[in-house]
């Protein structure tokens, strides 16, 4: 037969054991005796206690209203009841709210403040709350959107720059408001009191929105709700400069006298502001080339504005082109007919030698003053061929340049062209 081993666990562990389990109990029991018998019932009053707005489920939410201007409030409550329950309480321990239950229609409303506690054991009076009421006002409530107007009178540009133009962050806004009070904004201004003298660009945010009605009234803004509570304004600054114009002519003939051409610009300089802060006061500004082929009695020559300045700057002038007009009336032309031994070539590539196909150039048209024209002649006038676009032997039609050596307040009108041919030169034979 088999011996089973039995074993017995030390009698004084498992007492260690219990006797601080009963320790622990009869700790509890006479904290929770002293709390009753000597600090039975106690008042506390608690401050900042937030109050809850919740309108999800109420008669008025499923009728469409909407409280005008609530902003959160909190309370001071006077509570009741046992010290070991309530003492430790702080605002985290209770729940206050506001009565919606008699909100059934639009209308001003003076509702209660419920407070109770958040744990629901806790035998706990509520003695007093401060403040007991909130009056509220519940309309329907719509929404529009308007444009934002701008208003700040006391910003301008400094001496030599300009406002160009102020802006809103936002064109226009939503307004959340009754419809009654909806139907009342005739205008919303952002509004901007600061003073400022401006040289570069600025942003600033507004002081205020203003409702104004159909009489320029101020309207009480607490009665709508805004999308944007926060709107920048912008002020963008140009330079302002001035711009003289200066004409600019193309196929000048050689060594002609500029200061005889009787020329005027139907204005001298016209006035700019541009984006770039740092340019100078003034500046110059080239207007459209004119060709001397173009020009002849009764001509005159449109350059829009806009194609000769920058993109980015703004005309201020007032006038939209500049006419470039010539007094010719002191002037007249000859027609000649020039050989073709007469033209010369220049630039002519090495290796290479050109001829004229044709035998002379005809209607050859030259314009100078009267005095001028009446003594020149044919011999008088040099017809040249520039060859330094020519790149390979064969004929092509190339421009002739027209003008006189002798005189030089004459030029021809009109372009002229001729064959040419090209061809390798002859090999230099030397004996």
């Amino acid at each position: 037969m088999e011996k089973i081993n039995t074993s017995k666990k030390p009698h004084g562990m498992l007492s260690d054991f219990v006797l601080k389990i009963l320790a622990v109990i009869l700790a509890v029991i006479i904290w929770f005796v002293l709390s009753v018998t000597q600090y039975a019932t106690i008042n506390k009053t608690i401050t900042n206690v937030p109050v809850d707005f919740v309108m999800t489920g109420t008669t008025a939410e499923s009728k469409g209203l909407s409280a005008m201007g609530y902003k959160d409030i909190s309370v001071e409550v006077e509570l009741q009841g046992m010290n070991y329950e309530i003492g430790s309480y702080t605002a985290n321990d209770l729940i206050a709210s506001v009565d919606l239950n008699d909100v059934t229609r639009e209308g001003v409303y003076d509702l209660d403040i419920d407070v109770r506690s958040t744990h629901s054991s806790d035998r706990v009076t509520v003695l007093s709350v401060s403040p007991q009421t909130v009056e509220i006002e519940f309309q329907h409530i719509d929404s529009e959107k308007f444009p934002v107007n701008i208003s700040a009178p006391n910003v301008s540009a400094s001496e030599g720059f300009a406002l160009k133009e102020v802006t809103a962050s936002a064109d226009e806004i939503e307004v959340e408001g009754s419809e009654t009070d909806l139907e009342k904004i005739a205008k919303i201004t952002a509004e901007y009191s600061g003073s400022m003298n401006l040289s570069d660009d600025a942003s600033v945010p507004a002081d205020r929105l203003v409702f104004y009605d159909v009489n320029d009234s101020e309207l009480d803004s607490s009665k709508y709700t805004v999308s944007d509570k926060r709107i920048d304004i912008s002020f963008v600054v140009y330079r302002k400069v001035t711009a003289q114009l200066r004409a600019e002519f193309t196929n000048v003939p050689p060594n002609f006298d500029m200061s005889s051409l009787p020329y005027t610009l139907s204005q001298d300089s016209i006035q700019l502001i541009t984006p770039q802060l740092d340019k100078t006061p003034s500046e110059e500004v080239s207007l459209t080339p004119i060709s001397f082929y173009d020009i002849s009695r009764g001509k005159t020559f449109n350059n829009e504005i806009s194609s000769i300045i920058a993109k980015d700057e703004i005309n201020q002038s007032g006038v939209s082109q500049i006419t470039v007009s010539f007094d010719l009336s002191e002037y007249e032309t000859k027609t000649f007919s020039i050989p073709s031994k007469k033209i010369s070539f220049i630039n002519t590539p090495m290796g290479k030698q050109a001829s004229v196909d044709a035998e002379k150039l005809t209607d050859v048209t030259v314009i100078g003053p009267k005095d001028v024209i009446s003594k020149l002649k044919s011999s008088d006038l040099t017809a040249v061929a520039d060859l330094s676009d020519v790149l390979a032997n064969g004929s092509l039609s190339h421009e002739i340049v027209i003008y006189s050596e002798k005189y030089n307040t004459v030029w021809n009108i009109g372009t002229h062209e001729t064959v040419i041919t090209v061809s390798d030169a002859a090999p230099i034979t030397i004996n």
